[in-house]
């Protein structure tokens, strides 16, 4: 009888030890697992500080000066033996906002100053945006992207505008999770984990963020002017007026923000 308990619990042990590693292998490891910033061809990309510069958006998501050229993050998604988890689905992997700010009743561990709300942007009425889902499912090397304008279909990390990818304004950190664990960015992929924080400019970087109705999500002449009067000045927002982060807000920043004054979530793309 002893004999046989023994040879159970022998067995029992041997599930354990078939079980418990498969479960771990489709866990993303947060020290393994990371971000990058990319533009452009999917073979060939723009990678670092040159991708970046086209971390810009319009509340209209109108293409054109709005994440040029397909700007997006490449997301590698490995287990904690550094082997990559592919099949994760695009749903799971999520720049995450919380809907808008403290302020207007929004909390939560997603970005929150990004406006992305129905309840205070209701004329015109801006879609509800939490999760920025990636394109497509992580492929056999764990990879996936999150092109910002959105997705095309079959295409993964090439841009096509989608009308209910709309938000304004800005935050320090647009926090990237994968199946509810957050990952770091690297800004090349020799770089450690943590060298890069996703930041994503709007061309709407003022107001919004209070409980007065209609006020955000909406490129405004306080927007613009907010760039006009400050050519050549550097102060606290500069980072954020800098659309094109050459280092300074200057003509070039004037004629992007220009393209898109009275743009808001049904002009000129409705929806």
């Amino acid at each position: 009888m002893m004999l046989k308990v023994a040879k159970l619990g022998i067995a029992i042990a041997a599930v354990l030890a078939w079980i418990v590693p498969a479960v771990y292998a489709g866990v993303p490891a947060t020290t393994e697992s990371f971000y990058l910033p990319e533009a452009g061809s999917i073979t060939t990309p723009t990678v670092g500080t040159l991708a970046t510069r086209l971390f810009r958006i319009c509340p209209n998501n109108d293409g054109g000066t709005s994440a040029p050229n397909s700007a997006r993050i490449q997301v590698v998604v490995r287990n904690s033996s550094g082997n990559a988890i592919p099949g994760v689905a695009a749903a799971d992997i999520c720049l995450l906002f919380n809907g808008g700010t403290p302020a207007q009743g929004f909390s939560g561990v997603g970005a929150d100053s990004v406006v992305s709300n129905a309840q205070y942007n209701q004329a015109p009425l801006c879609p509800d945006v939490k999760c920025v889902q990636a394109d497509a499912e992580t492929d056999a090397t764990g990879t996936t992207y999150v092109t910002l304008m959105g997705a095309t279909l079959g295409s993964p990390g090439v841009g096509t505008p989608n009308p209910l990818r709309k938000w304004g304004h800005y935050d320090t950190e647009i926090p990237v999770f994968v199946l509810g664990f957050k990952i770091d960015g690297r800004l090349t992929v020799g770089q450690a984990n943590g060298t890069y924080v996703l930041q994503v400019k709007n061309y709407d970087h003022t107001g919004g963020l209070g409980t007065a109705l209609n006020q955000g999500e909406a490129v405004t002449s306080a927007d613009f002017n907010a760039i006009a009067n400050n050519i050549g000045v550097n102060n606290a927002l500069t980072h954020w007026r800098d659309f094109n982060s050459f280092g300074g807000i200057e003509s070039t920043d004037f004629n992007l923000v220009s393209q898109h004054v009275t743009h808001d979530c049904d002009t000129p793309n409705n929806p």
